[in-house]
């Protein structure tokens, strides 16, 4: 199926570079990285403010069905933090994993997160000029270790509802990676589960039929393993970066986009937005809790 920007529904405005949409309790919610603030979106397109972080944020994942206590990533300390509904603390520092800044992140049904770790050598001057860096794991206690050291940009997860298969974005390597979930929480058996050609992949969500949603620029991709495409979104001149299945029956699509990822342009600026889309196959596995 093909869809043009014509097709989105306009849900909710007003961020500067909204990511990590997540569903939870019967609602949405999502982050604006550069503001340090994580939202909850009413059913209106309302925005209420839940956290307010010194730093960027980015990933993050709820801890029970039932309350708004989560860990989050706060990207440039390379820190897991917890919020309890009422303030922030440490959970874990990440540094020893010898990243430069942490991302995106998947917390297991047994307590694990799994963080992308983004690497750059000395001298790197862009977001793309890293190496490859290391998926984090940190277990319940905050313990901290790598479980796979050399994914280029890794970048959105998922893991299956039946908690055997974790899957992460590898932007600058243009694929899906799958591995095992091993009961001792490590991951095994690293394969590629889709490529997108000339992509760039970054959040992604899980459907039940296991296909998986992949947002990248100006597109946005329903991917099945081997990589076939199944849909297609246009997203004309708006850069989508990251996509959640949610709704009354799971089967609305929210994309976070920004005007632009060039942060000189969208300095100060509330540009970035919330669109929605009806597909046929509804959400399923984490990180959102269904």
């Amino acid at each position: 199926m093909k869809y043009t920007f014509d097709d989105l529904n306009l849900y909710c405005e007003g961020f500067v570079f909204p990511e990590t949409p997540r569903w939870h309790m019967g609602s949405f919610y999502c982050c604006s990285i550069d503001e340090g603030l994580i939202y909850k979106i009413g059913s209106d397109g309302s925005k209420i403010l839940i956290v307010k972080a010194e730093g960027m944020v980015s990933g993050y994942s709820f801890i029970s069905r039932d309350s708004e206590d989560m860990l989050i990533s706060s990207i440039m300390d390379s820190k897991l933090l917890k919020w309890d509904g009422k303030e922030l603390t440490e959970f874990a520092d990440m540094s020893s994993s010898g990243c430069s800044a942490t991302n995106d992140m998947v917390r297991s049904e047994q307590g694990d997160c799994y963080v992308g770790g983004i690497r750059f050598p000395e001298g790197a001057t862009g977001l793309f000029d890293q190496i490859p860096g290391p998926i984090i794991r940190v277990d319940v206690e905050g313990n901290v270790s790598v479980v796979d050291n050399d994914v280029q940009f890794p970048n959105g997860f998922v893991i299956t509802p039946d908690g055997k298969t974790l899957m992460v974005a590898s932007t600058a390597w243009s694929c899906v990676f799958a591995y095992d979930l091993c009961s001792d929480g490590t991951l095994a058996n690293r394969r590629t589960f889709a490529t997108i050609p000339e992509s760039a992949p970054d959040g992604i969500c899980l459907d039940a039929e296991g296909g998986v949603w992949v947002t990248s620029h100006e597109h946005v991709y329903r991917v099945v393993e081997g990589g076939e495409i199944t849909d297609h979104i246009d997203m004309g001149s708006y850069k989508a970066t990251a996509c959640m299945l949610g709704g009354d029956d799971l089967k609305t699509l929210l994309i976070t986009a920004a005007a632009s990822h060039d942060r000189e342009v969208i300095a100060g600026k509330q540009s970035g937005r919330l669109y929605t889309l009806s597909v046929a196959v509804p959400g399923a596995g984490r990180p959102s809790i269904y």
